[in-house]
């Protein structure tokens, strides 16, 4: 008999939001009963170019935490190519000591923000370096001296006690990841896997069998409830083509970065569309139009995507695919038009989706 699991949704926004709207998500988020948690994507200053002002997202991060009292406050995701383990580390524990042990950290390439610092992400390898983050990061949580020599990243710290402070001295760190190394790694080390926009079930599927092979290589086992999340455009609406025309342009802004930072791309392909769709996209990409692509969304593109926008059921139904197929948190990236959309999109998956959501997979089985 198959081993199943009950899944726990999650809402996330990006630190370009007001930090009150911020504070409004997450008191709702926690009324309707979010219980992967309330997390932050970390925006760049690039964002300004849409008219959008990037806020810090630890500064984000810490009005979750005050906002909040039961659910888990997470980071999904910053770079650990933007700070050093130990600075990411530092701010990390001091989130989780505001949310009094609810945080989860999280790390990632973000390609698109490394992009506009002009790294050369060949050189900078990005298992390697976020193998050696998440070693760094757990030595300084635990409060132990210690001295590390990576490839990377060096540091040595003196003794701490955490514990003895009423500190946690074990953070979990979950790791962002897009590709088949990244998504191995999870497995191996990672505290939980967290897969990018545009996640489709046969992605899902695709991402957990590279995780499993990344922990039968290290020789771990994966606990039952161990976390494969997803990052899933989402608006929810008595009026389903408004919510669907909410998530059109955010569509094509995610389908325009996989194309332009993305090799051999997989979430594309895991749509099950011809290549021949995203033709239009590249075409702006080499015009130069490509934060104009919104008309070139389909509904199909979107269904096909596990995009969950439309009606309560219409939701379910889309939600409850990715759940089938073993993702386990959901993070629902809420993209109304106005904040009241926003909160009544987490209302209503709160209200009528989540009560409603059977068991999947256990994806570590």
């Amino acid at each position: 008999m198959t081993k199943t699991i009950q899944p726990k949704m999650g809402v996330i926004f990006k630190s370009y939001e007001p930090l009150s709207a911020i504070r409004a998500y997450a008191e709702q988020s926690e009324a309707s009963n979010m219980s992967g948690g309330f997390w932050i994507a970390e925006a760049y200053h690039w964002f300004r170019q849409y008219g959008l002002e990037a806020r810090g997202c630890f500064t984000t991060l810490a009005v979750v935490a005050q906002a909040t009292k039961t659910i888990p406050v997470g980071l999904g995701i910053t770079s650990p190519y933007m700070r050093h383990p130990t600075i990411q580390a530092s701010e990390a524990a001091g989130i989780d000591e505001l949310a009094n042990g609810r945080f989860v950290m999280g790390i990632g390439v973000g390609k698109v923000g490394i992009e506009y610092l002009e790294y050369d992400i060949e050189k900078l390898r990005p298992v390697q370096v976020h193998q050696e983050s998440m070693d760094i990061m757990r030595k300084v949580f635990s409060g132990q001296k210690f001295a590390y020599a990576g490839k990377y990243y060096k540091s040595s710290m003196p003794a701490f006690d955490r514990a003895g402070r009423g500190l946690r001295t074990s953070i979990p760190i979950y790791v962002g990841a897009t590709g088949p190394f990244m998504q191995k790694l999870s497995g191996k080390d990672a505290d939980g896997m967290l897969l990018a926009g545009l996640t489709s079930p046969a992605f899902v599927k695709y991402a957990i069998d590279n995780m499993k092979a990344g922990a039968a290589a290290a020789g771990r086992t994966l606990a039952d409830d161990y976390p494969v999340g997803g990052v899933i455009l989402c608006a929810c609406s008595r009026d389903g083509d408004k919510a669907r025309n909410a998530t059109r342009s955010y569509t094509g802004t995610y389908i325009v970065n996989k194309i332009r930072n993305i090799k051999n791309d997989v979430i594309l392909a895991g749509s099950g569309l011809p290549d021949s769709a995203w033709a239009p996209f590249r075409k702006a990409i080499a015009d130069g139009t490509q934060d104009n692509v919104t008309h070139l969304v389909t509904d199909e593109m979107m269904r096909r995507f596990t995009v969950i926008s439309g009606t309560p059921e219409e939701c379910l139904e889309i939600t409850q695919e990715l759940v089938d197929a073993g993702l386990n948190l959901p993070l629902l990236e809420v993209v109304g038009k106005t904040v009241e959309d926003n909160l009544e999109t987490i209302r209503l998956m709160g209200a009528e989706v989540l009560p409603k959501l059977k068991p999947g997979p256990i994806a570590a089985a």
